[in-house]
């Protein structure tokens, strides 16, 4: 049989088999499914449910009421072959020594193969909000959009509640401002205590932030800033002494013109590897790396640099015990600027560490100018990306990484109105160890249509498949650099 031949007949297996099985089993690598590699599924809390599940459950949290600085739509992506029925039910946070505000419920439905945005709160302005989206069957990932007057940034709900949250980076300095969001969406009272670090006064634990109590179905909205000032980079630790939370920080930095939102979720426990799948350090933006250490020991960390052209010598790095370290890309000369790369930090052999990205634009461009991003603990062989939601118009770029220590070999499928198809011009595509995969959908594309250049991304949600553990990331536009905002990619069972 020609090679012609070959590659014909195993596209043709692979669409019958996608479409067959309605992505349940797709793409499915050694790993399983399971998030494969260091960290795995553990460090991360943005896992889709199985399509058999009787029921799911997602927790956004981060978001403002209107007026707010960052205003949520839930974003609901059905890869499915079914429609799913499901409520979402929302709150305010505590006011003026008040409880939380009266839960408000809608009902929703997400159509098969289709995506849905939902607002949470229409009418609710001020403070800090929170959702639970329950579903009556699996298979639905849920991010959420926030929006206000600094621009708009996009991250995943969490698909689990937990003891323990971290948070790499914040920042309290000049015009910053730092919310931290505790939600408890279960029955009984959970008690938390938060600290922080900072490279220049180390572990702080306000006494106004120890034996917090948040009782069932409610939200506490801090302001960081109010007990730890001034400070560029600062770190946090939830730990609950009873029951369970969801945590995540609204970052909002400069001025609008300047600036911008960020909503993070935290991780529920640190990893010994972390990846950004699309970094660029373009000349006059600066584009950091945050590495916590929230251990009792040392942690030896390699940064492995992935480029598409030419080759970079891993970098070494010591994050001492409960600490905070800063790397500035423009400051390290293997990374080549105005060139995309990817960056993996590991700790193998040694304790676990958290890591994420902030990003600043140069002058002059359009908002948001500024954000923070959240690194992808491990990796998965199935993942699931939202479609482009308003405000954002298009995908400059999607990206893929490999996490393993072998080559792997990675196909896209979209999720059109009539099923999941391969998605054209794409094909399938091999990757080594570390080096990204950047495919763009062609100069001046407009979200969800074909070029000459690149294949359709952005207008559908995609299912990424591999044969091994990676990582994604799809940057947003507008922005004012490639990063600024990221779509978050949920992991697929």
């Amino acid at each position: 049989m020609s090679d012609a031949i070959r590659r014909a007949v195993l596209l043709v297996v692979v669409i019958a088999v996608i479409v067959g099985v309605g992505l349940a089993d797709a793409g499915r690598g050694g790993g399983g499914g399971s998030p494969a590699g260091p960290g795995g599924s553990s460090a991360s809390a943005d896992g889709v449910g199985h399509n058999d599940a009787e029921s799911s459950a997602w927790f956004c949290t981060g978001g403002t009421g209107a007026g707010g600085n960052a205003k949520p739509t839930l974003v609901l992506t059905n890869p499915t072959p079914r429609a799913v029925t499901g409520t979402v039910t929302t709150t305010a946070a505590a006011t003026g020594g008040q409880a939380s505000g009266g839960a408000r419920s809608i009902p929703v439905t997400v159509p098969r193969y289709d995506q849905a945005a939902v607002d949470p709160a229409p009418g609710v302005s001020g403070g800090g909000l929170a959702s639970t989206v329950v579903f009556d069957g699996g298979g639905v990932g849920v991010s959420q959009v926030v929006t206000g007057p600094l621009g708009y940034s996009v991250a995943p709900c969490a698909s689990r509640t937990a003891g323990n949250w971290y948070f790499a980076d914040g920042s309290t300095a000049g015009n910053d401002t730092l919310s931290l969001s505790l939600f408890n969406p279960g029955r009984t009272t959970s008690v938390v205590d938060v600290s922080f670090v900072t490279p220049t006064n180390g572990l702080l634990a306000p006494p106004a932030y120890q034996g917090v109590d948040i009782p069932g179905g409610s939200l506490v909205f801090e302001n960081v800033g109010d007990h730890v000032r001034n400070a560029s980079d600062v770190a946090t630790v939830v730990t609950t002494l009873s029951g369970t939370v969801v945590a995540a920080e609204l970052q909002s930095a400069g001025q609008p013109g300047n600036g911008g939102p960020s909503v993070v979720l935290g991780a529920p426990q640190p990893s010994p590897a972390w990846s950004f799948a699309q970094n660029m350090d373009v000349t006059g933006a600066d584009t950091m790396f945050h590495l916590f250490n929230p251990t009792g020991e040392r942690a030896r960390v390699t940064l492995t640099i992935g480029l598409q052209q030419g080759a970079a010598e891993p970098l070494a790095i010591s994050v001492p015990a409960m600490s905070v370290s800063v790397l500035d890309a423009g400051r390290v000369t293997r990374i080549p600027s105005n060139t995309p790369f990817s960056a993996t930090f590991s700790s193998r052999g040694g304790p676990g560490i958290v890591v994420s990205r902030s990003l600043s634009s140069v002058a002059g461009s359009p908002a948001p100018q500024v954000g923070e991003v959240a690194g992808v603990p491990g990796g998965s062989d199935r993942w699931l990306v939202p479609a482009t939601n308003d405000p954002a118009t298009s995908v400059s770029a999607l990206a893929v990484v490999d996490m393993s220590a072998a080559a792997v070999t990675v196909r896209l499928a979209e999720v059109s109105a009539t099923g999941p198809v391969v998605v054209a011009g794409f094909g399938e595509r091999r990757l080594r160890p570390g080096i990204p995969l950047v495919v763009r959908p062609g100069p001046g594309t407009a979200s969800g249509t074909a070029s000459a250049t690149g294949p359709v991304i952005g207008g559908e949600p995609l299912v990424v498949m591999a044969t091994g553990p990676v990582a994604v990331a799809c940057d947003a536009a507008p922005v004012g650099n490639a990063g600024v905002v990221v779509f978050p990619a949920l992991r697929l069972p």
